[in-house]
């Protein structure tokens, strides 16, 4: 009896002894429990909750900033190019016009009205001209003093219309401290035939005339009359060749067809030198000068300034010209977002056939305008401000731009800028003869 409770505590102390090594010190019935059905129990603890969220949270943070960064970086590239592309567009079309200023077609003499034989008086005017400062700065050469075909002025207060033709509708003001610009040429390629609405210079070598489209037309049917008889000259030439070719071979069949074809051209060129002689005729009769074998080019006459629109509580500024349309000049805007334009003339004044001298609109005297002592404008330098169409809350332009010789213009508001500039040499400005 003894022997087997020697024996049961044994086996009990060998039990606990086992447990402890299994479980340590921690030994009690709640541990074991735990640890046996550990094995089919699982999850996270709160505390591993709580860490996972803190991490996740970091990671869409940081995903937000980088999606937020990469937001404004390309509002501001796509602000950025549209600024590009307004400033290079205006510089372009203001290029294109400057280099083209002072072009008269074939018409070699200084442009003015004694030039224009075709002209015993000056055009008439078109509606709403724009006439600058001088004695000679309409659209048209006038009897008096050189004609001015490049002309500016800094717009002030005070002295918004400097040219007299400028409209401000409701909702729209002057742009002050940006230049008006004026110039006048032809348009580069010849026409052969005038539309109505249009002004035409008709012109040869040494004279011309300026005329609307439908007497445009009349004096150039001089230069038709001399093309005509030309034509016919070499119709003649042609035919009596092949009479000739068909009575060296009278045989040859090909000569003879040859010789009729070459009389029926003969006969149409004479056709047609009799037609253009009557078309002469009533140009005659209706008064229109004789221009010898002339070329006609459109005139135009072009200006350009800023003005400001607005477009519900913002303020837009536009670059505006103004052209020669249905005998009047007609304004319009062509870029938005072009803030100020500001010009320096390159003066020669030594006729060295070299720029002595960048002279802002403000700085010009008449003399320097009109040429006066033999000095020339040989080329233009512009500065264009473009400005972005919608202000930015985020963004403070505090830069400083410089336009010519001007006080730097620092804005101080909620736009974006770009300062383009650029100079153009005037080609046609030198020229008074080939």
């Amino acid at each position: 009896m003894v022997a087997e409770r020697q024996v049961k505590r044994d086996a009990k102390s060998s039990f606990k002894h086992l447990l402890y090594e299994i479980y340590g010190s921690g030994l009690n019935m709640k541990n074991i429990i735990a640890r046996q059905t550990r094995h089919i129990v699982n999850g996270f603890t709160l505390v591993e909750l709580m860490i996972s969220l803190s991490i996740g949270l970091v990671l869409f943070a940081g995903v937000m900033s980088v999606f937020v960064g990469m937001r404004s970086t390309t509002s501001d590239t796509s602000s950025f190019g549209e600024l590009q592309e307004n400033g290079r567009f205006a510089v372009s079309v203001l290029t294109d016009d400057l280099l083209r200023q002072n072009f008269w077609g074939d018409l070699s003499e200084t442009f003015s009205l004694s030039s224009l034989s075709g002209n015993p008086v000056a055009p008439v005017a078109p509606g709403n001209d724009c006439v600058g400062e001088g004695v000679n700065n309409a659209t048209f050469p006038q009897a008096v003093g050189p004609f001015r075909t490049l002309w500016g002025k800094t717009i002030v207060a005070g002295s918004l219309n400097p040219l007299n033709c400028f409209t401000t509708p409701a909702n729209t003001q002057m742009m002050v401290n940006s230049d008006v610009i004026q110039l006048k040429r032809v348009i580069s390629n010849p026409v052969g035939a005038a539309s109505a609405g249009n002004y035409y210079l008709v012109a040869n070598l040494s004279t011309g005339g300026v005329f609307t489209g439908d007497a445009a037309n009349s004096a150039y049917v001089y230069g038709a009359s001399v093309d005509a008889v030309a034509n016919a000259a070499e119709a003649s030439e042609a035919s009596d060749a092949a009479d000739a070719a068909a009575a060296a071979a009278p045989d040859d069949d090909d000569a003879a067809a040859a010789a009729a074809h070459a009389a029926a051209a003969e006969t149409a060129a004479a056709n047609a030198v009799v037609t253009a002689n009557a078309a002469v005729g009533v140009a005659v009769a209706a008064g229109v000068p004789v221009i010898v074998n002339p070329r006609m080019w459109e005139y135009q006459h072009h200006v350009y300034y800023v003005r400001q629109e607005l477009v519900g509580s913002n303020s837009v500024p536009v670059l505006m010209q103004g052209r020669l349309a249905n005998f009047n000049m007609n304004f319009s805007p062509i870029i938005d977002g072009i803030e100020r334009i500001r010009f320096m003339y390159g003066i020669d004044t030594d006729t060295d056939g070299i720029v002595n001298a960048f002279v802002s609109a403000t700085n010009m005297t008449s003399d320097l305008w009109n040429d006066t002592g033999g000095t020339r404008i040989l080329a233009v330098k512009m500065f264009v401000l473009a400005r972005g169409i919608n202000p930015d809350s985020k963004y403070t332009n505090t830069n400083s731009y410089q336009l010519g010789d001007d006080l730097p213009f620092i804005p101080n508001d909620n736009y974006r800028r770009l300062l383009f500039s650029s100079t153009v040499t005037l080609y046609n400005t030198s020229v008074e003869a080939f």
